[in-house]
């Protein structure tokens, strides 16, 4: 009995000691434990993968002499369950036949055909105004290059190609309609204007430019394309 009795007394004193060398937070909660859950709360506020979004589009088209293809993958984030933001790139190649027309020294006509790529890199941000409604804005600079053509600068009367290259701003407000098509991933058709060739002096080259004499629906750009996870 005396024997049960001291070792009661020893794991008695080990555990005022522990207690006494544990630190407690103002609200009571153990400083370790309190450490934990803080610890998982910076984590939850962190970056988190299933947020991630991914998508694009691919088009193309062709009649008359002319032929397209695009192809303009993106990348971003869900800030919010409504806010989204990223980049995205394109590759654009258009091609024209008979579309030079150049008459040589002799009198003869000679056409070629326009061919031109471009490439592209923008960052964008969408916001959801209603589930299936959403707003986009995007600022995109885009590459072009293309050959062009025009008499030899030796003055032999000889006709050379050439490349020219420009390059263009954009800047691209939208608003578009989303549907879902499974799991996570959404549809989308979208009409978007380059408010830069709302200006006089707008960007010549821009693959949005358009005719200032003609309507307005002629510098409406439609796009369709699709996202995943969002």
């Amino acid at each position: 009995m005396k024997q049960l009795l001291i070792l009661l007394f020893i794991g008695l004193s080990i555990q005022a000691q522990a207690q006494k060398t544990e630190t407690y937070t103002s609200s009571g909660k153990p400083v370790g434990v309190y450490k934990k859950q803080q610890s998982k709360r910076k984590q939850d506020k962190g970056f988190d993968l299933s947020r991630m979004i991914y998508g694009g589009n691919l088009g193309g088209g062709g009649g008359n002499g002319a032929f397209s293809f695009n192809i303009a993958p993106v990348v971003g984030y869900r800030i919010t369950d409504r806010l989204a933001a990223g980049v995205g790139f394109g590759y654009q190649y258009a091609q024209v036949n008979d579309f030079f027309k150049l008459e040589d020294n002799n009198g003869m006509i000679n056409y070629y055909d326009y061919k031109a790529s471009m490439i592209s890199a923008s960052v964008w941000a969408r916001y959801l105004l209603l589930p299936k409604l959403f707003v986009h804005a995007a600022y995109e600079h885009n590459f072009l290059s293309f050959q062009n053509y025009r008499f030899a600068r030796n003055l032999s009367g000889a006709i050379e190609g050439y490349k020219e290259r420009h390059n263009a701003p954009s800047a691209l407000v939208g608003i578009g309609y989303r549907a879902p098509i499974g799991h996570n991933v959404s549809m989308f058709m979208m009409g978007m204007v380059d408010v830069l060739q709302l200006f006089p002096n707008a960007p010549e080259y821009s693959p949005y430019y358009y005719d200032k004499k003609g309507s307005f629906l002629n510098a409406i750009y439609p796009s369709i394309g699709f996202t995943i996870g969002f």
